[in-house]
């Protein structure tokens, strides 16, 4: 296949979370695209996630490279099948990605595919995104389908929706059993789970906003994409199954209803239409202090307005 002449850098971002890095690793070995290589980018992990990863590559035979900090990563040129690069602090899914994708850059990478570690692929999913790029240069961001691991006939994402009016995100065809849909148009949100980008993106739209730590950095990246006159694609192939979790406690811990609040609520306030910031500011708020008053997690009201505040004396402050 031509396309196999084009490289693809694989990143994966860890974060106590080596036995699904390593599931990962596993099914990437398989895959039948040849012009690519691993980034494995450790998050600063409290648990022994490099050492484990370590082991598994010595055990294996795989070929790779330890880089301790990021600035070693940057300041050499070592090639290898797989980059393992030890972050010095937990900066969230924009810090530990761009490393990945800086790292890669420099290596000459065609195309950055940045993928969850708690995903499996399929042997082929590589193929058909590459080649959608490489016919439609306006694509700034191409996937595949996405499938709930435990029940791999049934769609997690199939392209998605930011409605600019009431900051609503969907998941178009969610939990849907697979009959061959096709995503709705147009896609305005393609989820960070699964982002295969043209390397050119990187130098006019810029990296990950790293100010969002976690959640809802990846709808602020399709929206500057799509405002730098890009589009967003989802094929039908180049199937990934998601493991679904939870590592941060749930859409109700202290931890998700502070940075939900904050960063959906930040993308909502940058927008420069006053009536579609209003509108969204006012929905989307009222529509959370009504679940969490629902669930009855009414003690969670206080990261709620941490979070409101903390936007408030951002939004001040420039």
């Amino acid at each position: 296949m031509e396309n196999y002449k084009q490289k693809v850098s694989i990143i994966l971002l860890n974060y106590n979370g080596y036995e699904d890095s390593i599931s990962c690793l596993q099914s990437l070995q398989k895959i039948s695209y040849i012009n690519y290589d691993v980034i494995i980018v450790d998050n600063a992990s409290l648990d022994i996630s490099m050492d484990k990863i370590l082991a598994y590559m010595q055990e294996n035979d795989i070929e790779y490279v330890f880089y301790d900090t990021p600035e070693n990563a940057m300041s050499k040129s070592l090639n290898a099948k797989v980059s393992l690069i030890q972050s010095c602090f937990n900066g969230g899914y924009g810090y530990g990605n761009n490393i990945g994708i800086k790292y890669a850059l420099m290596h000459g990478a065609d195309y950055v595919l940045i993928l969850n570690n708690d995903t499996v692929v399929d042997h082929e999913f590589l193929e058909p995104m590459v080649q959608v790029c490489e016919d439609d240069l306006s694509i700034g961001i191409a996937s595949g389908k996405i499938y709930f691991h435990d029940k791999p006939d049934t769609i997690w994402f199939n392209g998605g929706g930011y409605n600019q009016y009431t900051g609503k995100v969907e998941h178009f065809n969610f939990k849907e059993k697979d009959i061959g849909q096709v995503p709705k148009a147009p896609i305005t949100f393609i989820t960070g789970c699964m982002w295969l980008i043209p390397s050119k993106v990187f130098k006019t739209i810029g990296f990950i906003n790293e100010e969002y730590f976690m959640y809802t950095e990846d709808l602020e990246y399709c929206q500057r994409l799509i405002q730098g006159g890009y589009t967003l694609k989802v094929i039908e192939n180049g199937a990934v199954y998601h493991k679904v979790g939870s590592c941060t406690g749930g859409q109700y811990s202290s931890f998700s209803v502070f940075w939900r609040t904050r960063n959906m609520n930040k993308l909502i306030v940058s927008n420069k239409c006053f009536f579609r910031r209003f509108s969204a500011f006012l929905v989307f708020n009222l529509k959370t202090i009504m679940q969490l008053v629902k669930a009855k997690k009414l003690t969670m009201l206080k990261y709620y307005f941490k979070a409101i505040f903390s936007v408030w004396k951002d939004d001040n402050a420039t």
